[in-house]
C-alpha cells in the first residue's frame, strides 16, 4: 500500500507534468482538489476541505484537506504559485518574499496542530513555476536570503535546523522549524530556464 507521503509525491508529479505542457490548474483550489481527490480514489477516505478544529475558538486553525485514517489524523497545507512565462495563462503572484514568509507560517500552523494533538501527520507542500523560490538568494537582501527556498552548496536543499530571526517589516517574531521531520528540502521537476514553464514542487513532513 501506498504511504501517505507517495500519494502526495504522485498527485503534485502528476500536477507539474501537466501544468508544464498546457495551462490545466490555474489556482491554489483546483490543486487542493486534486490532491484530496487523489487521498479520497487510493486510501477511500473522504477527506474535509478547509477544515476548522474549534469553530467556538477565538483564534480559529484551519488546514487545506484534513483526513483520519483510522487512528491517523493527517493535516495538509498547499501553497501554489504562478509567474505568467511560457506562453501559458498563469498570473504573476509576485511578492517572493512574502510568499515564503506565509509558506513558513503554514508550517509553524501544522507543528501548532501536531503539538496540540489535533493531528499526528502534518504535510506542507508548496508547487510554483516561478524560478525565484529556487533561485540562489542575494545575500544583499537579508531577509530574501534568511528565509530561502534555494539551492545550497550546489544542492537543491535547504537545511531547516536553525531558527532564523525575520528582518522582514511584515514579521518581527521568531519561527522555531526545529520539530519538523523534513530537514532538508528537495525540489522535484526540472528547471527550464527563467523564461519557460518549470514547474517544480517539494513537500515537508512535519
Amino acid at each position: 500500500m501506498m504511504s501517505y507521503l507517495d500519494i502526495l509525491n504522485k498527485s503534485c508529479n502528476h500536477i507539474i507534468d501537466i501544468n508544464n505542457s498546457k495551462t490545466e490548474y490555474l489556482n491554489e483550489k483546483s490543486v487542493q482538489m486534486k490532491i484530496a481527490f487523489d487521498l479520497w480514489k487510493t486510501l477511500g477516505i473522504e477527506p474535509k476541505l478547509e477544515n476548522c478544529f474549534d469553530y467556538e475558538a477565538e483564534n480559529k486553525l484551519y488546514t487545506d484537506i484534513f483526513l483520519k485514517d483510522v487512528s491517523v489524523k493527517i493535516g495538509i497545507e498547499i501553497k501554489f504559485k504562478t509567474k505568467k512565462t511560457g506562453g501559458l495563462n498563469y498570473i504573476n503572484q509576485g511578492a517572493q518574499t512574502n510568499g515564503k514568509l506565509n509558506c513558513l507560517r503554514d508550517i509553524e500552523r501544522l507543528l501548532e496542530l501536531k503539538k496540540d494533538r489535533k493531528i499526528n501527520i502534518g504535510y506542507f507542500i508548496f508547487l510554483t513555476n516561478d524560478y525565484l523560490y529556487w533561485k540562489k538568494g542575494n545575500k544583499t537582501k537579508s531577509n530574501y536570503n534568511s528565509y530561502k527556498f534555494s539551492l545550497e552548496d550546489s544542492k537543491e536543499i535547504i537545511k531547516f535546523n536553525e531558527q532564523p530571526d525575520w528582518p522582514s517589516r511584515t514579521h518581527n517574531d521568531k519561527i522555531n522549524l526545529s520539530e519538523i521531520k523534513t530537514k532538508k528540502i528537495s525540489w522535484i521537476g526540472k528547471d527550464y530556464g527563467k523564461n519557460k514553464c518549470s514547474f517544480r514542487f517539494f513537500i515537508i513532513e512535519i
